[in-house]
């Protein structure tokens, strides 16, 4: 192996930062080997992590989505959060910093693009793209997932809803539009929504 090989190669680094990059959801658990009970905000790395699980979950249990290529999807899951490795998270409920979002993000790609390994920066531009566009079937069911894993995945923090402002209204309103499309999804964020009151998710004084 040649060095420029090599160096290409050490592009892959660049990818390793979405473990540094949080988003604001909550992330608590036990470090059994350091004996340290962490609580800190989940990572880009860690949602595209479970957001994969959760689509393997939905491709392989219902028929509506049977016929959708596993392996497109999987790639633009992997690849849709990797603007942030530069434009930085930004939570669905901060209504100000998202009236620019679009633009910050189509500005990190461009510095983005020329740091990925060979044979993968056109493919973060293709990616990146087509999730953005949601003009194939892939890409609307993969931005169901990224937004049906924010619900999900906060089912383990009761005190990340009603104290810090969610309420059926709210959540309704950044969440659903991306489960409309899909009777498989909507049925199962109506059972969320159903669960998140009966348990009392948006009580404000819940501790």
């Amino acid at each position: 192996m040649d060095d420029k090989t090599f160096a290409n190669f050490l592009k892959i680094l660049v990818l390793y930062k979405l473990k540094q990059i949080p988003r604001n959801s909550s992330n608590q658990y036990h470090d059994e080997k350091e004996g340290v009970f962490y609580r800190r905000r989940e990572t880009d790395a860690e949602h595209v992590y479970s957001s994969l699980r959760l689509a393997d979950f939905f491709l392989t249990s219902e028929t509506e989505f049977a016929d959708l290529s596993r392996l497109r999807v999987y790639e633009l899951i992997m690849y849709h959060e990797d603007v942030e490795i530069i434009a930085r998270d930004t939570g669905i409920s901060e209504i100000e910093k998202r009236k620019n979002k679009e633009k910050k993000e189509r500005e990190a790609l461009k510095i983005l693009h020329p740091r990925y390994p060979a044979h993968l920066d056109d493919k973060l531009i293709l990616l990146d793209a087509e999730y953005r566009e949601r003009h194939t079937e892939e890409s609307k069911f993969a931005k169901g997932i990224d937004k049906l894993d924010a619900l999900v995945h906060e089912l383990q923090y009761p005190t990340d809803w009603g104290p810090k402002g969610f309420d059926e209204k709210n959540v309704r309103a950044w969440f659903q539009p991306a489960f409309e499309y899909s009777p498989t999804f909507m049925a199962y964020f109506e059972k969320i929504i159903e669960h998140l009151n009966q348990n009392g998710y948006f009580n404000t004084n819940r501790e």
